[in-house]
Order: structure tokens, then C-alpha cells, then sequence
């Protein structure tokens, strides 16, 4: 069976149907890749991040949003991560270039993508300090973080009753307030 045949797309021509759609694209190396709806898990996991975060963040420069704002890694490559937190106020209006946390809701069809693909292009946005992948099928969060002093990356894993820390925003959430309402399959 033939492989199907994609059509190069320009930057221009992306955001132009990014735009102008109500499904939202993102964008890599001229290629499009059409996001699908989450599951109920996902998207009050993101919900979840999205609160704890527009909480913490009051009365600083930073800002969390939501996966409407999209994220541009490099010249050819437009993410629309989960939640994503920038603390730098001449943001452009329709994408951020400086994004300092990016969370990333894991689920079955993304989550290669997310581990592989996305974490080597955050890595290599400077301006990222905080990788977090938060699983939709049971209670475990990554958080990749940056050492600037070290220039190297740190691992650090949380399981269930844990305090998940991101140290980049002096940050710290119960697994508990990440997960609440989460019903996982037995």
C-alpha cells in the first residue's frame, strides 16, 4: 500500500489556516498535524495545571495558558502545548516565543511524540526551564528542568503522594490537586 503524499506548506501558509480554522494545526518542518480532542482525564488534568498555575502566578509577570496559545519552538515549528507558562510581557499576541514552563498531558497517540520530538525542541528553546509531562493514565509527572549553573538537564519523577516541584516558578503542587476528579481504569 502506498504511503500518502503530504504537501510541503509554507510558514505563511500555516498560520493563515491555523487562523482562519476552528481545528487547530500544529506546524513542523512544512508539515501539518491536525490535534484531536482529548479524553475527559486529559483535559481536566490540564484544566487542573491551568488553575494551580493562574493561582500561583498572581501579582508576578507571568502568565499560564491554555493549549489555544501556540507556542513557536523555531523558525519552521509551531507546538500548542497543554499548559504553558512565559514570563515575558512583549509575548507576540498570537504565539509565544519565550515560553519558560511547558506541560505536556500525555496520552496514548501523543505520547511518543511528546517524549521524543517535543522534549529535544524545548531543550533547544533557551528560554525553557521546565519540561513537565503529567501522565493521563495514572498518577506520575516528569519534570524535566533545566540547570543553568550545570548546563545539563535533571530528571526528577512523582508518584502518588508526592509535592511536584518546578523550580523555575518557585512552584509546588500536590499530586493530589493535579489529579483531582481523575478517575483512571481499573
Amino acid at each position: 500500500m502506498a504511503l500518502p503524499e503530504y504537501r510541503w506548506v509554507s510558514v505563511e501558509e500555516y498560520l493563515a489556516i491555523d487562523n482562519a480554522s476552528d481545528v487547530r494545526f500544529e506546524y513542523v518542518h512544512g508539515q501539518l498535524r491536525m490535534l484531536a480532542g482529548g479524553s475527559r482525564n486529559h483535559a481536566l488534568i490540564a484544566h487542573n495545571l491551568h488553575g494551580l498555575l493562574h493561582n500561583h502566578l498572581r501579582g508576578t509577570p507571568c502568565a499560564a495558558y491554555t493549549s489555544d496559545m501556540r507556542v513557536q519552538v523555531a523558525i519552521d515549528r509551531y507546538y500548542y502545548p497543554d499548559v504553558t507558562v512565559s514570563c515575558d510581557e512583549n509575548e507576540a499576541e498570537n504565539a509565544l516565543n519565550s515560553p519558560r514552563v511547558v506541560f505536556e498531558v500525555l496520552s496514548p497517540s501523543t505520547e511518543v511524540i511528546d517524549r521524543t520530538e517535543k522534549l529535544e525542541a524545548y531543550r533547544e528553546l533557551l528560554s525553557v526551564e521546565d519540561y513537565v509531562l503529567v501522565s493521563s493514565e495514572r498518577q506520575v509527572v516528569e519534570v524535566h528542568h533545566r540547570d543553568r549553573k550545570q548546563n545539563y538537564w535533571i530528571t526528577r519523577i512523582y508518584s502518588p503522594g508526592d509535592t511536584v516541584r518546578i523550580e523555575s516558578l518557585n512552584a509546588e503542587f500536590l499530586m493530589d490537586e493535579i489529579y483531582e476528579r481523575i478517575r483512571f481504569k481499573q
